[in-house]
């Protein structure tokens, strides 16, 4: 981590073929488009015999994509860090306590957005796959990033991104670990997700395969 002033979150940046160009803060990295490093987990478990993903659904309070539907966990690297330094993002986020060994490595994603941070986002994603059983009760938010979890079954998930249903159904817990956490169900179709429409089926499709213990796996 370069020194920063304090509460200063300070990130890698890159040109166009990924070589290093230095270190700016987060809030600069978002005005001026540089590229920069995230990772991105996805949980998956068989509940009942049933594939399926965790989602996260994002706090109101965030400034990208608020309220939406979005994988396990996903957080920008800080200067310094390597890919599965991202696991903090686990432990931060769902109170998720994994070492690095346990994530499955699924390629590196280009994306170009605007996520709301700024002018322009242009991310280096390291995307990870986790398998972890334990039940949704049992993971612990971080109330300012993370304000439900929810179990989705990837047969359903494929189906309303083809086009075939309008929407599903969902059980999750609102504020777990908290003394507010209560069970809920919801019904949601696209619109409710994080932008990136194939981005989404090419990770059903990934976590179905890991599930059922075929490779090759990429994304």
């Amino acid at each position: 981590m370069t020194d920063s002033a304090a509460g200063v979150e300070m990130l890698d940046i890159f040109d166009d073929l990924g070589r290093h160009l230095g270190v700016r803060p987060r809030d600069a990295v978002h005005q001026s488009g540089d590229w920069h490093k995230v990772f991105h987990c996805q949980i998956v478990t068989i509940r009942n015999g049933v594939p399926v993903l965790v989602l996260q659904r994002r706090s109101i309070q965030k400034a990208a994509f608020p309220g939406l539907l979005d994988l396990s966990a996903a957080g920008h690297l800080a200067a310094g860090e390597v890919p599965s330094d991202g696991v903090r993002e686990l432990a931060e986020e769902l109170g998720v306590s994994v070492t690095a060994d346990e994530l499955v490595l699924l390629g590196e994603r280009r994306l170009v957005d605007d996520s709301g941070e700024g002018h322009l986002n242009k991310e280096l994603t390291s995307v990870f796959l986790l398998r972890d059983n334990r039940p949704l009760t049992d993971y612990v938010l971080q109330a300012t990033e993370v304000d439900a979890v929810f179990d989705a079954p990837i047969e359903d998930l494929l189906a309303l991104f083809a086009g075939d249903i309008n929407d599903i159904a969902l059980t999750g817990v609102e504020h777990a670990g908290s003394g507010n956490a209560r069970q809920v169900s919801v019904r949601v179709s696209q619109i409710d997700f994080v932008p990136g429409n194939s981005y989404w089926v090419s990770l059903f499709v990934m976590c179905e395969r890991f599930l059922r213990g075929e490779r090759p796996l990429a994304i």
